[in-house]
């Protein structure tokens, strides 16, 4: 008995090494009476690790010439984690990168083990972003098995770079009565572990990731903020920390503040931007900072916004990744650049699209140095090719449903192309017949900005109320006029890297092209 006892012990203490390390390490610093949390940073060879950066949630500090650090708990605080540097291992733990400790009663000390890249830091890598995987049951569940995973583990399994990557919010999907996540949480957890995807995962919180706790706005309180998170903290983690990989600081942070799932706003507590300010006071203003929410933040005036873009602002470059909308777009403001993604879910699982015509999918940044070298957004199930849908202006779609729906540029000879991964620096070319005849142009500001198609079938075929999946503010459609409406047409894109996507193929309100989900 005492064997099978001492082999379940060991397997224990094995599974838990990436997020901690109890063994008996002398500290070698004196520790302040004051003093709440400390402990030992070291790697894996027992060298004490100087500058390693800790933080409770509110409190950051840097350990000491003897790898020791010191900090003193706030009232909420709930976990004691690291700051990852960029030559050391992301931590792992049940598959899921683990940098943390649980707060216990009655305990201060928590140690913590970092093992060295063997190759050093990295100055290349790909980052892959994931928003809203939305998942409220397990017919969600099992098409982001069967779809998202397989397709995200098949890119990591191509790249000759290292590889990280990190949700966006909304792994769950939590309603004002029913708390989902209890059910979702664990299920995702499996899901998303390294040996499914094909590398470390990190998570962030999103709107419905919250738990039910619904008070009005004249109650709400920051206890019931932080209560609402601790579901997530739970199973996942810290909602604010950030880690390091080559010349790049990662940071994610929870910017809802949330009374109640159907009456929650974008912003930041006072709190969370004292601790951004203390992680990033640790930071090379050389760096580029890639800065991860939920919420689009588009230089907003919500609480504490603008605060936040301020901490941003000294760094070399600044790349903002959030989700959320269920459609993309890409923004540039405060000479940061903001990545709206489309969800992994689409319009909620009800088809392969989102409600702006983008496919589910996720994006892959190539990080070189302090710049982002390369980016791509990856439809699921697609070549990483594929990158426009191109249409007939005159079609209807989808004629003989209820609503239907035709494209703002409707004459026989304009084209419309849905290119949903472009900016104002890509280029547009038409050929007709294969000679280049013209550019198209963005939609004109006022113009109906919606994807006819996706409107058509969401709408018009599924039966979905207009309010939601009538996407009417695309930012990423293109249309042009024809020289001769019988030509045979190519839609050239080159983005601002260079690379050039085509597009022959006319996607029509036909059945065989309805983005059929369920």
């Amino acid at each position: 008995m005492k064997r099978y006892i001492f082999i379940i012990a060991a397997l224990t203490a094995l599974i838990f090494t990436g997020c901690s390390n109890d063994d008996d390490r002398p500290v070698k610093t004196p520790i302040d009476p004051l003093t709440d949390i400390y402990g030992v940073v070291t790697d894996n060879q027992g060298n004490r690790l100087q500058g390693i950066v800790v933080s409770d949630g509110y409190t950051c500090t840097a350990t000491d010439e003897n790898g020791v650090y010191q900090l003193t708990a706030g009232e909420f605080s709930y976990q004691v984690y690291l700051s990852i540097p960029a030559a050391y291992e992301v931590p792992m733990s049940e598959g899921l990168p683990c940098f943390w400790q649980k707060l216990t009663e009655g305990r201060k000390r928590y140690d913590f083990t970092l093992t060295p890249l063997a190759g050093g830091a990295e100055n290349e890598f790909n980052l892959f972003c994931v928003a809203d995987p939305q998942c409220q049951n397990t017919t969600n569940i099992a098409r982001f098995n069967n779809e998202t995973v397989p397709d995200i583990a098949a890119q990591v399994a191509a790249s000759t770079l290292p590889c990280y990557g990190i949700t966006l919010g909304d792994i769950g999907w939590n309603t004002e009565n029913t708390d989902y996540t209890n059910d979702v949480f664990p299920l995702m957890k499996k899901a998303m572990q390294m040996d499914k995807v094909g590398l470390p995962l990190f998570q962030l919180m999103g709107n419905h990731d919250n738990k039910v706790i619904a008070v009005s706005k004249n109650d709400y309180t920051v206890a019931h903020d932080i209560a609402a998170q601790r579901n997530f903290e739970y199973i996942f983690g810290p909602v604010n920390y950030s880690f390091d990989r080559g010349n790049v600081h990662i940071v994610a942070m929870d910017n809802i503040i949330f009374p109640s799932h159907k009456d929650y706003s974008l912003g930041f507590r006072d709190d969370q931007v004292e601790w951004l300010r203390q992680d990033l006071s640790y930071v090379s203003k050389d760096k580029m900072v890639i800065f991860c929410v939920h919420i689009p933040m588009r230089a907003s005036n919500n609480q504490n916004v603008q605060a936040v873009l301020e901490l941003l602002k000294p760094f070399a470059e600044v790349h903002i990744m959030s989700g959320h909308t269920h459609y993309a777009e890409n923004n540039t403001y405060d000479s940061h650049y903001e990545h709206v993604h489309g969800a992994a879910c689409g319009a909620w699982w009800h088809s392969t699209i989102n409600t702006d015509g983008t496919p589910n999918g996720y994006a892959i940044y190539k990080v070189k140095g302090a710049t982002i070298d390369n980016w791509v957004y990856k439809a699921t199930g697609f070549d990483p090719d594929f990158q426009i849908r191109l249409y007939r202006g005159s079609d209807i779609f989808m004629e003989g449903y209820t609503p239907s729906y035709q494209f703002y540029y409707k004459g026989d000879d304009q084209i419309v192309a849905n290119i949903w991964n472009a900016d104002k620096d890509w280029k547009i070319e038409v050929y007709e017949n294969g000679t280049k005849t013209g550019e198209m142009k963005p939609y004109e500001s006022n113009a109906t900005k919606r994807d006819a198609w996706a409107s058509g079938y969401h709408c018009g075929v599924q039966g979905r109320a207009p309010s939601n999946y009538d996407r009417t503010n695309t930012s990423h459609l293109y249309y042009y006029t024809l020289q001769s409406s019988t030509a045979s047409v190519e839609v050239r894109a080159t983005d601002k890297f260079g690379q050039t996507y085509s597009q022959s193929k006319f996607t029509t309100g036909l059945a065989e092209d309805f983005p059929v989900g369920e």
